[in-house]
């Protein structure tokens, strides 16, 4: 598993834009009987939602979480141009404004919890990994908790 693990982390994506509904669907055509899946995203796109529910009906579906602290918190520099990882949208930031500041911070609060809301609500386990931590504690962590559950 960790090789797996390794291979994922190491990945370099060469397309733009997130689809986290087509491996689910993928999933549920493919594999027929029940099992244990992990699902790897930092949950940041959009409209995953229903193929979630759907691969946790039938599967034992793990969200592994991969969080970049580096995108909860702008730098104060004044005006500075960011483009969006996903669409390569290009936005002017006045990050000079510390009302816009907390305004960026809130929302990214605000997202993580909804994620972690969601995945708790349909009962998918939530293993968050942070890029400037390590990466095997979390998943030890989360792995002797299942155990105890279990």
């Amino acid at each position: 598993i960790w090789n797996i693990i390794r291979t994922i982390l190491q990945f370099q994506p060469e397309g733009r834009g997130t689809n986290l509904v087509r491996p689910l669907e993928y999933l549920l055509n493919l594999q027929k009987r029940k099992t244990v899946t992990f699902f790897i995203s930092d949950f940041l796109a959009e409209g995953y939602e229903n193929a979630v529910k759907l691969a946790k009906q039938k599967h034992d579906l793990i969200a592994i979480r991969i969080i970049d602290p580096r995108e909860w918190t702008l730098p104060p520099v004044g005006l500075l141009q960011v483009q969006d990882a996903e669409t390569g949208e290009i936005l002017l930031v006045d990050t000079g404004n510390r009302q816009t500041l907390r305004q960026y911070e809130a929302l990214c609060r605000k997202k993580h919890l909804q994620v972690k809301r969601f995945l708790n609500s349909i009962g998918v386990d939530l293993i968050e990994i942070r890029t400037d931590r390590s990466l095997t504690e979390p998943i030890i962590r989360y792995f002797k908790m299942r155990e105890k559950k279990h």
